[in-house]
């Protein structure tokens, strides 16, 4: 409803107000046009306020606005709705407490800024319980168009209403059934109204701004949601029903072959009318809806157009099966994990029942992989298990994804589980069938080819198999590129890993800026998630820890969280808890913590007894262990972990970022005093990360030689220290590493 304001001023004291009831008649506007030619000349002041929707060529108010141009200056002004900031003010101030943003923006696109609908709905709502205050904020239990309308809104609405023409009353309650903007021709066959009636109506209301222009000719909209519902309100439920059916077929006729471009439009009508007879004929369109919105990724709009085709397909229809499953998998890239795996589970059991075994082991592979990759890693189990059931003999891809996904199950089932992934039988076997295939898509991180020069040969441009091998900024590249790519798609928790691992290569790097950003890139799309997900740890957590031991800083945080996931391992992060555990035990040996240090470090003795250096944590494991002795200047398990960098993580050789075998193994010899054989390794390491571009553990290889000479304070030691010191000091300077900066200033204080 546009207001407009009348203001004939004269400084002075005299204010006469008259409003939108006064105009109809004509004494008052005549007093007007009478008063005006006198305020040029008095101190008086005149406020008019006027609706021009209401204002037609008959009026009396139309013409003596003509004549009062002629006669007095004014001043002419048009009173907006409320923008949605000012709505957020006006229903703070109304219910003298902040209220959501959410809430704000709904009530505002419902209202459409009008003052008075906005305090009529928000007392309406207040009334009949239908919000309520919550940790002092307002909170809505139901959607706005459940909340029902305001009488005093519906009194508006009517009496605005009330002046149409049967025709043009007709054409709106028509629209009413239609959500958002309408074609006219469209809405013209459903009132069953001609052409020329139709546009009639139209014209009607659209000089009585109950509607407005959508910007294409031909299609009209509501100027406020609120007459919708009324109108809608108004009708008996059988009425509604079949207003949504006409709806439906009358867009259908009318698009004729371009139909299904409207097939969200006709699939919400088909199904508003599933009561009535040949309901199923919206099946065609809400799959087509469903396959528009799964094509840009919109999974919460494919789950409900799926969810309609299964409530419009017959009970025995040959689609269900199918429906069912990609109704699961839709779930679970929307987030539902819990829905997915009961949805997932139905659809395969009837695909075994329709199409048989082979069909439904398929199915359930992709809807495992769907969930688990979508973030509900856990979840994937139970199907990979049911799709086992229905494999029989058969040694293929989808085997090998139900295998996979079901050792995570075993693990966290086996009360021994050693914390890393063990060569056991089934893994032994799932590795020699995906050796034997050339299918690219398997879980190919389960074997990483047995070394890395072989992987090497064979990984090809993989970011993970690149990222193991040591080639840090091609592997950055790759994960950029995979995670602008998952977030595009609505893959959030991929999107989280991927960039968490960027974050984590941009340490090993010595880009901390850089790694900040993608971490806070990831954090911010963490919060969609609906809880913990191995892309969460594998992304975010390596990347915080990275960044913890890289700059020496920071510990206090890392541990509550680390110990917090070591103490009670969530399903999700199973697969990783001997890695999880040392890394709360390198960060307690780093602040000096004996006791928490090597508590952790006992838990991990079967972990690298029995892990196998394929795993990709293997050598963050042995690497951590060595860390926590070298910190504490300890050799508890000292052969234990020789043995398992000299058999397992130099002869694989794989590079992870922040872990260097060499390094670790210059550690193991210097803690059992072999200086010379250390510094033969600490020379290798250094080698080997300048390749690689690690220019904080680069620097970090620097200061533990210098220290290793220092803990021995030997004749000379102090000389052979303090080049290697001043090394690390410039290294870690030119890079931020502001802990480590501390550790070089009180070395250097010790020697002198």
């Amino acid at each position: 409803m546009s207001q407009f304001l009348i203001a004939l001023s004269q400084r002075a004291p005299i204010v006469l107000v008259l409003d939108d009831l006064h105009w109809s008649d004509r004494g008052t506007v005549a007093m007007l046009r009478h008063v005006a030619r006198f305020v040029a000349t008095n101190r008086v002041l005149l406020v008019g306020a006027y609706r021009d929707v209401e204002l037609d060529r008959q009026h009396p108010l139309s013409d003596a606005l003509a004549a009062l141009r002629r006669e007095a200056d004014y001043d002419r002004m048009l009173l907006r709705g409320l923008d949605e900031d000012d709505v957020g003010r006006l229903l703070s101030s109304i219910s003298e407490q902040d209220v959501p943003a959410a809430f704000v923006k709904a009530i505002s696109d419902e209202a459409d800024g009008n003052p008075f609908f906005l305090r009529e709905i928000l007392q309406h709502l207040v009334e009949e319980a239908k919000i309520s205050r919550q940790d002092g904020q307002w909170t809505a239990k139901f959607s706005i168009a459940e909340m029902g309308i305001p009488e005093g809104v519906r009194q508006v609405i009517g009496r605005r209403l009330s002046h149409l023409s049967d025709a043009a009353n007709k054409l709106l309650s028509a629209a009413s059934a239609l959500n958002g903007a309408f074609c006219i021709d469209v809405l013209a066959g459903v009132a069953g109204l001609d052409e020329l009636a139709a546009l009639d109506a139209v014209d009607e209301a659209l000089a009585a701004q109950l509607l407005r222009s959508a910007g294409d000719p031909d299609v009209c909209d509501f100027t406020h949601a609120l007459i919708r519902h009324t109108l809608y309100a108004e009708l008996s439920p059988p009425r509604q029903v079949r207003l949504h059916r006409a709806v439906a077929e009358t867009m259908e006729r009318v698009n004729g072959d371009r139909a299904l471009e409207h097939a969200a439009e006709i699939a919400y009508h088909y199904h508003r009318s599933m009561t009535l007879p040949g309901a199923e004929r919206g099946v065609e369109h809400t799959l087509a809806a469903a396959d528009a919105s799964e094509a840009v990724y919109a999974w919460d709009e494919a789950v409900a157009f799926l969810r309609m085709a299964l409530d419009l397909l017959p009970d025995q229809d040959v689609r269900r099966p199918r429906v069912l499953g990609r109704l699961g998998v839709a779930l679970a890239w929307a987030l539902n994990y819990d829905a997915a795996e009961t949805v997932a589970s139905e659809a395969g059991e009837l695909l075994a029942q329709a199409d048989g075994d082979d069909a439904a082991a398929d199915f359930l592979k992709d809807a495992a992989r769907a969930i688990a990759h979508a973030g509900g890693d856990s979840r994937a189990w139970p199907l990979a298990a049911q799709g086992l059931r229905h494999i029989g003999a058969r040694r293929d891809g989808t085997w090998c994804w139900l295998t996979y996904y079901d050792l995570g199950r075993r693990d966290f089932d086996d009360p021994d589980y050693a914390g890393i992934r063990i060569d056991s039988p089934q893994l032994r076997e799932l590795r020699q069938v995906i050796d034997g295939l050339s299918d690219a898509g398997l879980p190919q991180f389960i074997t990483r080819f047995g070394s890395r020069a072989a992987l090497l040969s064979h990984g090809g441009d993989d970011p993970g198999h690149l990222g193991s091998v040591g080639e840090f900024g091609r592997a950055l590249a790759g994960y950029e590129m995979l995670a602008a790519r998952a977030e595009a798609e609505g893959r959030i928790s991929a999107a989280v890993m991927f960039w968490g691992q960027a974050s984590a290569l941009q340490v090993a790097l010595g880009s901390f800026g850089d790694a900040h950003v993608a971490r806070r890139r990831g954090m911010a799309l963490s919060s969609r998630l609906a809880g913990s997900t191995a892309g969460v740890f594998m992304g975010l957590g390596v990347a915080r820890a990275a960044f913890v031991m890289a700059t020496d800083a920071g510990y206090e945080g890392l541990l509550r969280d680390t110990e917090q996931l070591a103490s009670a391992p969530a399903p999700e992060y199973n697969f990783a808890i001997a890695a999880i555990r040392l890394i709360a035990g390198a960060a307690h040996g780093r602040l000096g913590h004996i006791d928490e240090a090597m508590r952790w470090l006992a838990t991990a003795q079967v972990a690298l007894e029995r892990g196998s250096a394929r795993s990709p944590q293997y050598e963050s494991v042995v690497c951590l262990a060595a860390e926590v002795l070298w910190a504490l200047a300890r050799t508890d398990y000292v052969e234990l972990i020789e043995r398992s960098l000299r058999n397992k993580v130099l002869v694989s050789d794989y590079r992870n970022t922040l872990v260097d075998g060499r390094q670790a193994m210059g550690r193991i010899c210097a803690l059992q005093g072999r200086l010379d054989e250390a510094s033969e390794w600490f020379a290798q390491a250094r080698v080997v990360l300048e390749e690689q571009g690690s220019r904080p553990l680069r620097a970090i290889v620097d200061f533990d030689e210098a220290l290793m000479y220092l803990r021995r304070a030997a004749g000379g030691d102090r000389e052979r220290a303090l080049p290697l010191l001043d090394a690390a000091m410039r290294q870690f300077a030119e890079i931020s590493m502001t802990g480590w900066i501390t550790r070089g200033e009180a070395l250097r204080e010790e020697l002198g």
